[in-house]
C-alpha cells in the first residue's frame, strides 16, 4: 500500500497544468494568449453585450445642453446719454454716480435670479426649464493680460431640451437688459425727486426763518415807535443817524416819524426774497430743480463679444466614457472567466487521470 501511495505522490508532483512554468510565480503569456484566442467568440460576445448595456445606459441618461454668450462692459461713448443727464444734474449739485461696472453688476444680478427667469418664461409662455448662470470669462488671475478680460463674463443657459435654446437665451438677455434700463431710469428719477423734496424743504425752512426774523423786526419797531411817541420825540435827534441798527435794536432817537415809516415799510414787504439774498438764491435753486422733467435714457447695458450660440451637448464625453468603461469590464471579465474555466478543467482532468488505488 505504501508503494501505491508513493506512486500517486510522484504522479501529482510531476503534474503541471498547461500554461504554467516550473516557477509558480511566472505565467507563460504565449500559452495564455493561446487559451484566450480559442475562446475569442465568447470574449467578443460578452464584450459586445457589455458595450450595448453601456450604450443603453448612456442613451437613457438625460442630456444636458448649454447655450452661451460672452459679454463685456459698455464703453464711455455708449454711455453719453447718461453722462449728459449726469452733467445737467451736477450743475444743480445732484450727484448721479452710475458707472458701466455698476450697470453690468446689476445685469448679472438680474440674470442669475431664478425668479426673474420664471417671470420671463411665464410672460413669454416659454416651456423651457433650465438654469441661467454667469461666470467670469477668465477665472485664473495669474494668466497674462488678465486685467484686459477681468470684466468679461460668460452667460449660459443649461437645459435638457435643445430645441429653441438659442432664442430663449437671446430673449432672456433682452428681457434682463430691459429690466436694468428700467431700473437705471427709475434710479435717475428717484434721485431727481429726492433732490426736489430736499430743495423744497430747505426753501420752506429758510422762508420760515426769514418770516420769523421779519416778525421780530416789526415787533421791535413797534416798541421803539411807541416809546419815541411817549417820549415826545417826533423828529430824529441830531446824532440819530450815527447809531447803527445792525444788531436789531432801533434807537428811539430816530424819532416817532422815522420809526413809524420804517415800520410801515417792513409790514409792506410780502415777498421776502426781495430783501433777502440767501432766500432769493434758494428760491432760484428750487425753481431750477422743480423745472426738471422725468428722464428716460436708452443705453446698452453690455457689449456682445459672442452672441448666443447654438446649444452644445455637454455630456457627450461622459457617455463615451461610460460605454468604454462597460466595454473594458466585459473584455477583462470575459478573459478572466475563460482563464479560470480553463485551469479548473485542467485540474479536474488531472485528478480524473490519477491511477486508482
Amino acid at each position: 500500500m505504501s508503494d501505491n501511495s508513493t506512486g500517486n505522490e510522484k504522479i501529482l508532483s510531476t503534474f503541471k497544468p498547461e500554461g504554467l512554468t516550473s516557477n509558480k510565480d511566472e505565467i507563460d503569456l504565449v500559452v495564455v494568449a493561446s487559451i484566450v484566442s480559442k475562446s475569442y467568440k465568447l470574449i467578443m460576445s460578452v464584450t459586445l453585450v457589455f458595450i450595448v448595456i453601456g450604450a443603453c445606459i448612456a442613451l437613457l441618461t438625460p442630456k444636458n445642453w448649454t447655450s452661451s454668450a460672452i459679454i463685456s462692459p459698455t464703453t464711455d461713448s455708449q454711455l453719453q446719454p447718461l453722462e449728459a443727464v449726469a452733467g445737467v444734474l451736477s450743475v444743480l449739485n445732484i450727484n448721479l454716480d452710475i458707472t458701466s461696472d455698476d450697470i453690468l453688476t446689476e445685469f448679472r444680478k438680474y440674470y442669475s435670479s431664478q425668479s426673474i427667469l420664471g417671470e420671463y418664461l411665464s410672460n413669454t409662455k416659454n416651456t423651457h426649464l433650465g438654469l441661467m448662470a454667469v461666470a467670469p470669462l477668465i477665472a485664473d488671475r495669474s494668466i497674462q493680460n488678465y486685467s484686459d478680460y477681468k470684466n468679461d463674463y460668460v452667460l449660459t443657459f443649461s437645459s435638457s431640451i435643445d430645441s429653441g435654446m438659442k432664442d430663449t437665451l437671446a430673449g432672456y438677455i433682452d428681457y434682463v437688459n430691459g429690466k436694468v434700463i428700467f431700473d437705471i431710469n427709475r434710479q435717475i428719477n428717484f434721485t431727481i425727486d429726492t433732490a426736489k423734496m430736499a430743495a423744497t424743504e430747505e426753501y420752506q425752512l429758510a422762508l420760515q426763518q426769514a418770516q420769523n426774523e421779519q416778525k421780530v423786526r416789526i415787533q421791535r419797531l413797534e416798541y421803539a415807535a411807541s416809546i419815541a411817541k411817549a417820549a415826545g420825540l417826533q423828529k430824529p435827534a441830531n446824532d440819530a443817524f450815527s447809531i447803527s441798527a445792525n444788531n436789531g435794536n432801533y434807537p428811539i432817537s430816530l424819532g416817532y416819524d422815522a420809526l413809524n415809516r420804517q415800520l410801515e415799510i417792513e409790514k409792506s414787504i410780502t415777498d421776502l426774497t426781495t430783501v433777502n439774498t440767501g432766500l432769493l438764491n434758494k428760491k432760484l435753486y428750487l425753481e431750477k430743480i422743480m423745472g426738471l422733467k422725468p428722464v428716460t435714457v436708452d443705453i446698452p447695458t453690455f457689449n456682445y463679444l459672442q452672441h448666443p450660440s447654438d446649444p452644445i451637448e455637454q455630456g457627450a464625453k461622459k457617455r463615451l466614457l461610460v460605454v468604454l468603461l462597460f466595454g473594458f469590464i466585459g473584455l477583462f471579465g470575459s478573459i478572466g472567466f475563460v482563464l479560470v474555466r480553463h485551469y479548473v478543467r485542467e485540474r479536474q482532468n488531472a485528478l480524473l487521470n490519477l491511477p486508482k488505488k
